[in-house]
This record gives C-alpha cells, sequence and structure tokens, in this order.
C-alpha cells in the first residue's frame, strides 16, 4: 500500500508539474505521461499476479492501450486531429474527452454499440491506474445502500461537461473560457486528488462519484445495444456478484427483481460480476446479440471453459408448523 501512495503521489506530481510548476521537460519525468509510465509497470505486476484468465486478458489489453494509444503516439508520433467548433487547444490523438474530435466520435459510437466497458474496462487511463497501482485497496470499496445513492453527485459534473460541449461550438469569450477552464481544472484536481482518499473509499471513488465522462457513457450504456441480464432460475442466491463490483452495484438485488441489471450507467465492464457468478446465471449482451440472438457471454463463455447444463431450481419441501 505504501509503494501504491508513493506511486499515486508522482502520477500528481507529474501532473502538477506540466500544469503549473514547469520545472521539468521529459517524455517521462513529471508530466502527464508519468501516469502511463506508471500504469505500465504496475500493469506488469497486475498482470502476473492475477489468477483468473479473462480478468488477466482485461488487464493485458487495458494495459496495452494506456501504453500505446495515450503514451507512445502521442509522445513519438503525434497525431493532430480536425475537430468541430472552438477547442481551446489542438487536440492530439487520443482525444477521447474533447468535444468535436474525430476520436471523441468514434468512442461514442462504440460505447453505443459495446458499452461503455469498451473504454473503461479496456482502454481508460484512469481505470488503468485504479485497476494497476490501486488494486491494493479493492478491500476498502465503498458499498452499502447509502453509497450507492451517493452515485448521484456525478450528475453535476456531467451537466457541467455538456455545457463544456456546447460552448466549445461557438467563438470563445470570457463567460466560455472561464467555463471550460474551470471544468478542467475541477476535473484535474478530483481526478488526482481522490488517489488520496482511496484508503477510505476504495480504488473506483473517482469513476462512482465524480467522473463526468464515464456518465456520458453510462447513459450510451442505456441507450444502446450493451446490457447484463441474470436468468433467475440458474441464479442460487449466493451474491457474488455484488460482492465483486468494485462500482457498488446492487447487481443480485436487481437482477433477481427485474432480470437484469437497471444501473447500467455505473457498470464500466469489468465484467467481475460475471466470472464470479458460479452457475452462468449472469450474461453480457451487446449489438452482436442483435445478429447472434443465441449468443451468451456468460461465464463460461468469457472463460472459455464448457458450458454448465441448464436445469431447472427445485425449492426444498416445506415443513408444517407444529
Amino acid at each position: 500500500m505504501a509503494i501504491a501512495m508513493a506511486a499515486f503521489t508522482l502520477a500528481f506530481l507529474g501532473w502538477l508539474n506540466e500544469s503549473w510548476l514547469y520545472l521539468y521537460e521529459s517524455p517521462i519525468w513529471l508530466n502527464r505521461f508519468t501516469e502511463y509510465a506508471i500504469i505500465l509497470v504496475f500493469g506488469l505486476w497486475r498482470i502476473r499476479a492475477e489468477q483468473n484468465p479473462y480478468t488477466r486478458k482485461r488487464l493485458i489489453i487495458l494495459v496495452t492501450v494506456v501504453t500505446a494509444f495515450w503514451w507512445l503516439i502521442p509522445w513519438l508520433s503525434p497525431i493532430f486531429e480536425p475537430y468541430t467548433g472552438y477547442v481551446w487547444s489542438q487536440p492530439v490523438f487520443p482525444a477521447l474527452h474533447t468535444p468535436g474530435t474525430l476520436t471523441f466520435f468514434l468512442s461514442l459510437l462504440l460505447v453505443f454499440l459495446f458499452g461503455r466497458r469498451i473504454i473503461c474496462g479496456f482502454g481508460c487511463p484512469c481505470v488503468g491506474i485504479r485497476e494497476t497501482v490501486g488494486f491494493p485497496f479493492r478491500r476498502f470499496s465503498l458499498r452499502g445502500d447509502w453509497a450507492w445513492r451517493l452515485r448521484y453527485s456525478k450528475w453535476f459534473f456531467f451537466i457541467w461537461y455538456m455545457g463544456v460541449m456546447v460552448a466549445t461550438q461557438f467563438p470563445p469569450n470570457a463567460w466560455t473560457a472561464t467555463l471550460v477552464g474551470l471544468f478542467g481544472l475541477v476535473v484535474g484536481i478530483t481526478y488526482f486528488g481522490s488517489f488520496f482518499i482511496i484508503p477510505i473509499t476504495g480504488n473506483r471513488f473517482y469513476c462512482r462519484y465524480l467522473c463526468p465522462y464515464g456518465a456520458t457513457f453510462g447513459l450510451l450504456n442505456h441507450a444502446g445495444f450493451y446490457g447484463i441480464e441474470m436468468d433467475t432460475q440458474r441464479c442460487i442466491d449466493c451474491q457474488r456478484c455484488e460482492q465483486v463490483c468494485d462500482m457498488g452495484i446492487p447487481v443480485w438485488r436487481q437482477g433477481k427483481m427485474t432480470g437484469k441489471v437497471t444501473g447500467l450507467e455505473d457498470c464500466m465492464g469489468c465484467a467481475r460480476c460475471i466470472i464470479s457468478c458460479p452457475t452462468d446465471a449472469l450474461a453480457i449482451r451487446d449489438v452482436r446479440n442483435l445478429f447472434r440472438p443465441s449468443l451468451r457471454q456468460d461465464a463460461s463463455y468469457l472463460l472459455k471453459r464448457k458450458q454448465i447444463a441448464s436445469e431447472p431450481r427445485i425449492e426444498p419441501a416445506h415443513r408444517p408448523c407444529v
């Protein structure tokens, strides 16, 4: 944990130096690339230590995408993207969070088709640093009804982000410059500041309560083809799905009530609930199910093991009251 907190501090100093201090100029040391180098180092450790084959594969993809697309391409061969509107600075690929860029529109399309997991689960530096450096703090994740209700806090940042999207479509003035500038400052402070409360809140506090980009992708989870369904006849009520969800989604309760997970705006697609289910009761669906209705992305499918035979659930005989 001490090593993890030291890594978080180094990532924060990198952002602080590039944004305010301007003490060093290096592709790795104390700038925005510092975080990605940390993700690579800790990612190699996490990949080696991970026992679950699906999670290991996802970590390999996540660390590779962060290293290649967020670090090496912008550093070694910067690609300046065309965009619509009046973005304050020239966006460099990948600019997933910059309104109006090509990768912004492409990311929205992919999330609509395959769910938020296409970004958050497989390519987001925020998730990357929390899945690697922040992994020792998973057990501190806030859980329970009150922690679940606090999730609405992120919609304030989402509305602000919507304002930024509108503002950047018009020539800048004093008001819009303040709106956009403050948004960038607040996102940076909350993003890096959340590192230092991880021992209290767990490793996904920012993703759950503060991330405006995750909120945007979360709405597309609802609007698009992504979903998690539960076969209530297979479910044995072990509740492992809720116990492993770092986002605090009441997966088991929602599944038992409706046959599906209804809190999709908070699902970042790690699939821990799916691969932790011992009976294949949970399964992911996405745009592929439109063309392959029989496709069932359950634990057996994701873990590449033999499908579990479906058996009817037998309730025990009731004893008479005496």
